[in-house]
């Protein structure tokens, strides 16, 4: 007990001492900052007002804030014509302010003190003071004139330099802006002829009445709210809008344009522009009388800076009058001017180069170098493993990151190296019709394009004899057999000569190597290899009403949804199974509809391989969603061509102002569903969008997508630490074709396999042995076909979908060919015309046929002549196809040497998703030892499954017979009486199990290290 009270009077004697130091260094410290307060103001404030800290700092007095809260009042229009204030709202102001200078409160009988004081104050009247205006006027007009120059159009335009930096300065505030019209009414008078209004009088143009001084107008605008009452009288009615209004906010620049049109068949005279707020002057944009002549478009500059005043009353008036009529009509209009949030904004994306090892590795064709370092050996085996290991075992959770990495490498070095060959010294450009567009002719290249894409990177050297050697950038917009169409940065000199160098834009590659760094780091790779399907969820909610229609007695289309709307895949992704004309994209629709309806709140990330997909889903749920829940969200590329987007697709788009701006962040929050790209999505990463933003993402076309690029819209946009935070559906056909892949060496290691076409591989998505059927609850095959005629879809019936597929097409559109006098089979519309041409190579490894293009020429003539028993067939009713890019050129040329621009012409790739009444097939290859790319069976499906009612196959049948898949599909002609032209045997003998470039890759991978030389 005595220690503990020993211990007591201890603590509290040491708590003492520390109290009576803190107190001494405390008084020490507010002596010296009184001394720094008297030596920099030199006056005394009365003592309630200091404050230690903040009295170093220049500060009114309470007079000077008395009188900036009574200019505060006037502003907010709470001092009336007669100078009248309510005391509580005059003290709440000078509370506010006096403790924002001082952070100190003032009591009301302090204020009262103080107000009985000022000079300014008359009088008392109950719970109001009454100010003196003859002595506020000068202060009144001293404020007024600052706001004058601020927002006079005259003195704005001459203080451009001015108005320049101030620009600058508050680019961060222009951004917050979007400023749209909205309609309110017209109202027509008689014109006053004694009243003229100019730029700096004080009037009131809806008055028409003069002032003479800025207060008296300042005042008077107070009591409009709106234009004058019509019911009221004094000659006014309402009319309809005689003017075309449309107001264009300019984030960027210090002036945005409003533009105006006369509705009226004659010309009209526009008197006054004014912008009118209801706190500020009338702010005068146009004050002369000018003649607008029919159709005649005139543009006005608003300064930006006036709607930084306030975000909310703002009124455009636009008085006009028709040519030789004393009516004088005025347009009301509302200006909304709304703050939003910053916009999104990318993050740095890495360089990701490949190792230093890899490339070399690449660069010697697959040689060691002689020190043979662990890495190289490593990587060799790596790229050994993937190009001999079967699909279904070529990735596991253990690599697949690294593999993955590796193909992309591997093709982003081959497609870099084939580039680097294809270069010119002296090339000269030649301007073409479209602005910074140019030609440059293939011969004066070194070597023929193998590689070469649209979106290509070119480097253009320019010899300047004034500024020496000027570079220029630019890309690839389309590569053609006799020369290459680019487009520049800038304009530059015709006919000049430069050198050229090409690289690959290697963007999507980084964003690809970006989602395999989240994948490691989020450690998600497992979800990826699912084994177990997931436990079925005890309720599953019913769709009562389908928004189309045509839903209503298609069982597989309204499984899907239901299941995809209830997310009974979680977590695994739902595979929607669609092959050719079942309804894929009305299925993923409907889906997305249903989820909008029952959760508005929830967000959908819908994205797809091709901006044509995207923009196709986003205009069929333009059918069913409001425009303001969808988000077509745009790369910057595609600015470029915004004058082709259809304008519905345009409004919902980054692109509805007329130039390229990321969404911002109150844009995505309030969006339902985001519509963009893969490669888009790999933004939204940078972006650093929440993981838990998205519920739903919908990938369709996953099945030409690699497995990468599958990816960006999934590793760190929808991934946590294990987890993953949305459910997924992946739509497409693992039948038709896949990724496009540059690199040849890269298909082989397995980058042409989708996600979805690997999924479907694995056990838990496959059929079930004794049921043959799928488990719905994660995926679902579409069987339904509505687009051809059945002998149309019976081979790929049979030899790809398991003669599952149904045909539905109506009758009247695709069997209208029967019987036509000209099919070799009256019930079969196919026609197998055998050619036994020359096929020529004169564009690197691309190919054509000159024989066969003749006769695509003859049925082209003869069909849109003569049409089909009775049936007129129109130019767009035919599509024409070929795999070879050079036969294609030719089959272009011969459409526009004949006027059939309506006519496509297009290869398999371009065709995918697409569907013709008529296609003419040209396959090409004719007397080689065998069909090259042809013996890609997915090619082969596509081709087939584009015709709706007529399918005519141009090609040498010999040559065809040896690929295995032609083979048969020339078996199915022959045996139904579909051939016609050079008659030939089927031979099973003639097939050729692998083509000469795949026996060089097995050369190259050889257990005896053959050096067989592949390229790329």
């Amino acid at each position: 007990k005595r220690h503990c009270q020993s211990s007591v009077r201890c603590f509290c004697s040491c708590m003492t001492f520390r109290a009576e130091t803190l107190a001494k260094i405390q008084r020490n410290l507010q002596e010296k900052q009184r001394s720094v307060r008297r030596s920099r103001t030199g006056s005394r404030l009365p003592k309630r007002w200091n404050h230690p800290v903040m009295d170093v700092v220049r500060r009114d007095n309470p007079q000077e804030i008395l009188r900036k809260s009574l200019l505060e009042c006037h502003t907010a229009g709470e001092l009336d014509q007669e100078g009248r204030v309510p005391s509580e709202k005059l003290f709440r102001r000078f509370q506010a302010e006096l403790f924002n200078q001082y952070r100190k409160d003032v009591r009301l009988r302090e204020f009262q003190a103080l107000m009985q004081r000022s000079p300014l104050l008359v009088e008392v009247v109950q719970s109001e003071y009454r100010i003196d205006l003859e002595k506020l006027l000068p202060l009144l007009l001293q404020k007024a004139e600052g706001e004058e120059d601020e927002c006079d159009s005259v003195k704005s335009f001459q203080s451009c330099p001015t108005a320049a930096v101030e620009g600058r300065k508050s680019e961060k505030r222009l951004n917050l802006l979007n400023v749209h019209l909205k309609y309110v009414t017209t109202v027509a008078r008689a014109v006053k002829a004694d009243f003229e209004l100019k730029a700096n009088s004080l009037s009131c143009l809806l008055c028409r009445v003069s002032f003479g001084s800025a207060l008296g107008l300042r005042l008077h605008m107070k009591k409009h709210d709106s234009l004058p009452d019509v019911e009221a009288g004094g000659g006014l009615k309402t009319v309809k809008c005689q003017l075309n209004v449309c107001f264009q906010y300019d984030q960027k620049g210090l002036t945005s344009p409003l533009k105006i049109k006369s509705r009226q068949p004659g010309p009209v005279y526009v008197g006054s522009v004014f912008v009118y707020h209801t706190s500020t002057l009338l702010f005068p944009v146009h004050t002369k009388l000018e003649l607008l002549e029919s159709n005649e478009v005139r543009s006005f500059l608003l300064p930006n800076h006036i709607f930084f005043k306030s975000y909310d009353k703002f009124w455009l008036l636009i008085s006009c009058r028709k040519v030789n009529e004393q009516t004088e009509y005025i347009e009301h209009y509302q200006i909304i001017v709304r703050t939003v949030s910053p916009p999104l904004r990318p993050g740095q994306l890495d360089e990701y180069f490949p190792k230093l090892e890899l490339t070399a590795l690449i660069s010697n064709n697959l040689q060691m170098s002689k020190e043979q370092t662990l890495v190289e050996r490593i990587l060799l085996d790596a790229i050994r493993y993937l190009c001999t290991t079967g699909p279904s075992a070529r990735l596991t959770i253990a690599n697949y990151c690294d593999m993955l990495e590796i193909m992309i490498h591997v093709h982003d070095l081959n497609v870099q190296l084939d580039l680097a060959k294809f270069q010119a010294d002296q090339a000269v450009i030649v301007p073409t019709e479209v602005d910074c567009q140019y030609r440059i002719d293939t011969v004066h290249f070194n070597a023929l394009p193998t590689n070469l894409a649209a979106g290509d990177i070119i480097n253009l050297t320019l010899v300047d004899p004034n500024r020496g050697n000027v570079e220029i950038r630019g890309t690839v917009v389309q590569v053609l057999p006799e020369h290459l169409v680019v487009e520049l940065e800038k304009k530059v000199e015709a006919n000049c000569s430069c050198q050229v160098r090409l690289q690959v834009d290697r963007l999507v590659c980084r964003l690809e190597l970006q989602a395999l760094d989240l994948v490691r780091r989020d450690q998600v790779a497992s979800l990826f290899f699912p084994e177990v399907p997931p436990t079925p969820r005890s309720t599953i909610r019913e769709i009562k009403a389908w928004f189309n229609p045509g839903l209503e007695n298609n069982v597989e289309q309204q499984t899907a949804v239901r299941n995809i709307a209830n997310r009974t895949a979680y977590p695994l992704p739902y595979i929607l199974f669609g092959p050719p004309g079942t309804g894929k994209t009305t299925t993923l629709v409907e889906a997305i509809v249903q989820i909008c309806t029952r959760h508005p709140s929830e967000h959908i990330l819908v994205t797809a391989q091709s901006n044509a997909a995207c923009d196709e889903l986003a205009v069929r749920l333009l059918n069913y969603l409001p425009s303001k829940n969808l988000l077509r969200f745009f790369s910057r590329s595609v600015e470029k061509r915004i004058d082709e987007l259809p304008e519905p697709l345009k409004q919902i788009s980054n692109l509805s102002t007329g130039s390229y701006q990321w969404p911002t962040w109150e844009q995505l929050d309030q969006t339902n569903v985001l519509i963009c790209s893969l490669t888009t999505c790999g933004r939204l990463v940078q972006c650093r969008v929440r993981p838990s933003h998205f519920k739903h993402v919908f990938i369709d076309e996953c099945g030409s997508a690699s497995e990468p690029a599958a990816l960006v819209a999934l590793a760190g946009l929808v991934t946590t630490s294990k987890k993953l935070c949305a459910s997924v559906v992946l739509a497409g056909d693992p039948h038709q074709l896949g990724p496009v892949v540059r690199s040849e060496l890269a298909d082989k290691m397995g980058l042409g396999m989708s996600m979805l076409e690997r999924l479907m591989n694995l056990p838990v998505y496959r059929k079930d042995p004794q049921t043959n059927q799928y488990n719905t609850l994660i995926i679902s095959k579409l069987r339904r076909n509505f687009r051809s005629h059945e002998a149309l879809l019976r081979f790929s019936n049979q030899r790809f979908y398991e003669n599952e597929l149904i045909a539905l097409a109506p009758p009247q559109e695709v069997s209208f060919v029967e019987n036509w006098k000209f099919l070799p089979n009256k019930n079969l519309p196919i026609i197998l015309h055998t050619v036994l041409g020359e096929n020529e190579s004169s564009f690197g490894r691309s190919r054509m046929n000159a024989k066969e293009v003749e006769m695509v020429e003859f049925y082209l003539d003869f069909i849109l002549r003569s049409g089909i028993n009775g049936r007129t067939i129109t130019q767009q009713d035919i599509g024409i196809i070929s795999p070879y890019q050079l036969q294609v050129q030719q089959l272009k040329q011969l459409c526009e040497r004949h006027k059939w621009p309506a006519v496509e012409v297009g290869s398999v790739e371009q065709y995918q998703g697409r569907e013709k009444l008529i296609v003419l097939l040209s396959t090409v290859r004719s007397h080689t030892a065998d069909v090259g790319f042809l013996n890609n069976v997915k090619r082969l499906n596509v081709a087939m499954t584009r015709a709706k009612a007529l399918l005519v196959v141009i090609g040498n049948s010999y040559t065809l017979q040896h690929d295995a898949n032609w083979f048969e599909l020339v078996r199915y002609c022959k045996q139904n009486g579909a051939v016609v032209g050079k008659g030939f045997g089927l031979h099973a003998s003639r097939i050729v199990e692998r083509t000469k470039r795949e026996r060089m890759f097995d050369a190259l991978f050889a257990k005896d290290g053959g050096k067989a030389k592949v390229e790329g």
